[in-house]
C-alpha cells in the first residue's frame, strides 16, 4: 500500500500537477511506472533516480519520479514503429 493510501495509477495521473507532495514506497512505484525492483534500484544506484529512506521504507517523491522520467529519452516515430 502506498504512503498515502493512494493507489499508484491515480498518483501517476497527478506527476503533473504542481506542488504535488506525494510519495511512493518502491514497490508502488514500480507499479505505477511499470519497472521491476532491480532496474529501479539501478536507476537509484546510478543516481538517476531519486529515493529517500524513512526507516527500511524506499520512497520516491513526484517530483524525483517526474525528473526521471523526463529524463528517459524519447521515443521517436522510426522508432517506434
Amino acid at each position: 500500500m502506498s504512503v498515502y493510501h493512494v493507489p499508484p495509477e491515480a498518483w501517476v495521473a497527478n506527476l503533473g500537477n504542481e506542488g504535488h507532495a506525494f510519495a511512493l514506497n518502491l514497490n508502488d512505484f514500480c507499479k505505477a511506472v511499470g519497472i521491476g525492483r532491480t532496474k529501479a534500484y539501478e536507476e537509484i544506484k546510478a543516481g538517476r533516480l531519486e529515493a529517500r529512506k524513512a526507516g527500511r521504507r524506499t520512497l520516491i517523491t513526484a517530483e524525483a519520479a517526474r525528473a526521471w522520467l523526463n529524463a528517459l529519452p524519447r521515443v521517436t516515430a522510426e522508432a517506434a514503429a
